[in-house]
C-alpha cells in the first residue's frame, strides 16, 4: 500500500476521488433524506432517468479532470490513468460506505422507497434491513472493479486531451 501512495499521480487522483465523493454524499443525503422521493416515485420516472444521466455525464468529466490534472503535474504519460483509477476506486468505495451509512441512520425514511419495498417483497428475504444492506455490499464486487476501470480510461483520456491541447497551444504563434 506504501508504494502505491508513494506515487504522486495516484495520490492526486485518490484526494481528487475523496472530493467528488464528499459531493456525492451531499447530494445522496439530500437526494434520500431532506428531500425523500414519495412512496410512490420510482427510479425509472423521467425526471429520476434525466438526472442520473446529467449526475453520470459530470462523473465523467471529473474523471477526466482528475486525469487531466494528475498528468499536468507528472512527467509519466499514464499519470492520467493511474490517477483516474484511484480516483474511480476511491468514488466507488466512499459511495458505497455513504448509501450504507443513510440506509441505516435513516431506515425509517428509506424503507420507504417505493423500488425498495418492492424489491424486497419479491426477494423472499424476512428482513428489510439486511437485504438493504446485501444488496449495496453484493454491489462492491462489480462496482469497484468497473470504477476502477472507468476511472482509468477515462483519466488516460483526460491526459490525452491535456496533451494534445498542450500541442495545439504550442503551435500557435
Amino acid at each position: 500500500m506504501k508504494r502505491y501512495l508513494s506515487d504522486a499521480a495516484v495520490r492526486r487522483g485518490a484526494y481528487d476521488g475523496l472530493i467528488v465523493a464528499a459531493v456525492i454524499a451531499a447530494v445522496a443525503f439530500l437526494t434520500v433524506v431532506v428531500f425523500a422521493p414519495g412512496p410512490d416515485e420510482t427510479d425509472d420516472d423521467p425526471e429520476y432517468l434525466v438526472q442520473l444521466l446529467v449526475a453520470y455525464v459530470l462523473l465523467f468529466i471529473a474523471l477526466m479532470a482528475i486525469g487531466a490534472h494528475a498528468r499536468r503535474r507528472s512527467d509519466s504519460p499514464y499519470a492520467g490513468l493511474k490517477a483516474g483509477a484511484a480516483a474511480g476506486f476511491v468514488i466507488a468505495s466512499m459511495v458505497t460506505l455513504t448509501y450504507l451509512l443513510i440506509n441505516n441512520a435513516f431506515f425509517p425514511i428509506v424503507s420507504q422507497q417505493h423500488d425498495k419495498r418492492v424489491a424486497f417483497a419479491a426477494s423472499g428475504w424476512s428482513s428489510m434491513r439486511a437485504f438493504i444492506n446485501f444488496q449495496t455490499l453484493s454491489g462492491l464486487v462489480v462496482v469497484v472493479p468497473m470504477a476502477t476501470a472507468v476511472g482509468a480510461g477515462l483519466g488516460f483520456l483526460g491526459s490525452i486531451l491535456l496533451a494534445r491541447l498542450r500541442r495545439l497551444r504550442a503551435v500557435r504563434p
